[in-house]
């Protein structure tokens, strides 16, 4: 296989015979190729030729491969560095990568496959060259200190709505997927309010046991239960004069949402196992995923509390209603991983961002996170490439859109005499949901919903081999409540992966 465009290598080795063979190999391919008998020269001659491939030998006399790779890193950053050694150890193989080479082979190897990897390291190096040459602006993080970045019009609307709320005291809920930043607003609102000098005190009601949330809350007295060895004052006790902040707020139980409203109605708290009424002055914000509305007309929210809480909303989009934010959000992230190790921020090539930009990301912001941590670790320059992406971003599978948040009963009423309905072998799972509708629709509108969302979470289950967190993230919906979905169709009999 050649290379469309031919190149310069450097050859560095020590073997007369084996720089022989590959400046044969190499010309045939069209390339110029440059040669070294030890490290110090190969660096003197990559700082005059400025190669775009070099050919690293590992052991040599006088400087080692890997004393000469980190020589080169100075001398021409920009070439693909392919490290060949007959020695291979866990060090060697780990500080090749550390030190920026793009690859490592051991010898003796294929001198056709050598070939071709000095192809793909020369496609690399094309992506570099056309990373270097964008215009885009990297991001000021100052100007978003608050961590809230996006100049999206959706986005706009939510900074407008935090600047219209924040000086108030009145309760917000943030509503949103899971990932789309609701902590940072609730954290926003607070640090813009009057009562910014106060605490602030986030809660997630749904990693909290159901025995010990109330507790965490409003405190238990000495002795109230096994192991209470002495008084605790709960958050909203710590938080007097700040802001608490109740994310998942939907994961709450009943009786204990009956505790959270006195709280916000009367200002008052009791502590478990006391009989001392604690006054406080708290605003809180609240978050959750959820459809509120379904859950209240299901009678799994106290209706009282929704007013309360639904005094001012915020909606937050999805990160795939805002893509035009994905390049200002992925300098920012960069460039804050980059400050935390003192280094200079990574770039990105223009075909990595065209990956990103097409992902869907059913796991938003945090998701996008996750992947530029990972390809910053693994870019082995100073730039990210396309190939440093994960293979779901690569190459997407076809995702589901979220789940309606519908109160579970829908699932125990679906008809167990229902007919199965089988979509087309290969088809999407968009395709199959929309099969799945057509072949329901004479059930006069029935339980339609509660028949599709079986479906969808049974495919989702199915092509992950019955992975939980995988499925949430396809259907976009948390995991926990995927698990109670899955609880209630077993209950139901429904088969959901074998």
């Amino acid at each position: 296989m050649s290379s469309p465009v031919p190149a310069k290598v450097l050859v560095i080795d020590d073997d007369k015979d084996l720089r022989y063979s590959l400046k044969r190999a190499l010309a045939g391919q069209g390339h110029t190729v440059i040669e070294a008998d030890s490290g110090e020269t190969g660096v003197a001659l990559a700082k005059r030729d400025q190669p775009d491939v070099i050919l690293l030998d590992n052991r040599m006399g006088g400087m080692t491969g890997i004393e000469t790779l980190q020589m080169l890193r100075g001398a021409q950053p920009q070439a693909m560095v392919i490290l060949m050694t007959a020695f291979g150890t866990t060090q060697t193989a780990i500080e090749a990568m550390k030190f920026g080479a793009y690859d490592y082979v051991m010898k003796p190897f294929d001198q056709a496959k050598l070939i071709a990897l000095v192809d793909r390291a020369l496609g690399a190096r094309r992506d570099l060259a056309s990373a270097g040459k964008s215009s885009r602006a990297l991001v000021n993080p100052a100007d978003y200190k608050e961590g809230i970045v996006g100049s999206s019009e959706p986005m706009q609307e939510v900074l407008k709505s935090i600047g219209q709320v924040a000086a108030s005291d009145a309760t917000v809920l943030i509503t949103g997927e899971s990932g789309t930043g609701k902590e940072l607003v609730a954290r926003c609102i607070a640090q813009h309010s009057l009562r910014a000098k106060g605490p602030f005190m986030a809660v997630n009601c749904a990693a909290i046991p159901e025995n010990l949330i109330e507790s965490e809350l409003f405190g238990h007295e000495k002795g109230a239960f096994t192991g209470a060895a002495a008084m605790k004052p709960g958050k909203f006790e710590l938080c007097d004069g700040g802001t608490i902040f109740l994310d998942e707020i939907g994961d709450m139980s009943l009786p204990t949402q009956t505790k959270v409203l006195r709280a916000i109605q009367d200002g008052e708290i009791q502590r478990v196992g006391g009989t001392t009424t604690l006054k406080v002055s708290v605003r809180l914000v609240a978050a959750t995923n959820k459809d509120l509305e379904a859950m209240v007309a299901a009678r799994q929210f106290r209706e009282d509390l929704f007013y309360r809480l639904n005094v001012f909303r915020i909606r937050l989009p999805a990160l795939r209603h805002r893509k035009d934010d994905i390049p200002l959000l992925i300098d920012y992230m960069l460039q804050r991983q980059a400050a935390a190790k003192k280094l200079r921020p990574k770039r990105l090539s223009n075909e990595a961002l065209e990956a990103l930009m097409a992902h869907d990301w059913p796991g938003n912001v945090r998701e996008l996170e996750n992947v530029v941590q990972r390809a910053n670790v693994l870019a082995k320059g100073e730039t990210i490439l396309a190939k440093d992406l994960p293979q779901e971003v690569l190459n997407p599978r076809r995702t589901a859109a979220p789940i309606a948040s519908a109160p579970p009963a829908a699932i125990a009423v679906a008809p167990s005499s229902a007919p199965a309905v089988e979509a087309p072998a290969g088809a999407s799972m968009a395709a199959a949901y929309e099969a799945i509708y057509r072949q329901n629709r004479l059930n006069d509108g029935k339980n339609i919903l509660s028949v599709i969302e079986v479906e969808m979470i049974r495919r989702a289950m199915e092509e992950t081999r019955g992975n939980q967190l995988r499925s949430a993230m396809i259907l976009g919906i948390n995991r926990s409540t995927l698990k109670k979905r899955l609880i209630e169709m077993r209950e139901a009999g429904i088969k959901v992966f074998s």
